[in-house]
């Protein structure tokens, strides 16, 4: 059964998107989780929080502002990995990833 994620941008663009079963099996929690953690590294990110706490939450919102609306329409391999992780990561059957309101 395929699951749903969505990704609105910030100028209020929405992308949504069905990721099947071969696309999640990539990834359990654990690593969808540990996959984010590094490829926020490997970007270059730093967290926002000035105690050094890094929630996921804000790590899948920081690494989907790095894409750009052509990585989405139509969505190329890094993006749909990307979603695959946070999908799995997050443990919910549907996800919507808002840039425009900063939140999941």
């Amino acid at each position: 059964m395929d699951q749903q994620v969505s990704v609105v941008l910030k100028n209020g663009e929405r992308y949504d998107f069905s990721l099947s079963s071969a696309d999640l099996s990539a990834f359990d929690a654990a690593s969808a989780r540990h996959w984010i953690a590094e490829a926020f590294v490997a970007a270059g990110l730093e967290t926002p929080n000035p105690m050094g706490k890094m929630l996921l939450v804000d790590q899948i919102l920081m690494l989907a502002q790095n894409f750009k609306a052509g990585d989405f329409e139509p969505l190329n391999a890094d993006a749909r990995r990307f979603l695959s992780a946070a999908l799995q990561a997050m443990a919910r059957p549907t996800l919507t990833i808002d840039l425009a309101a900063y939140r999941l």
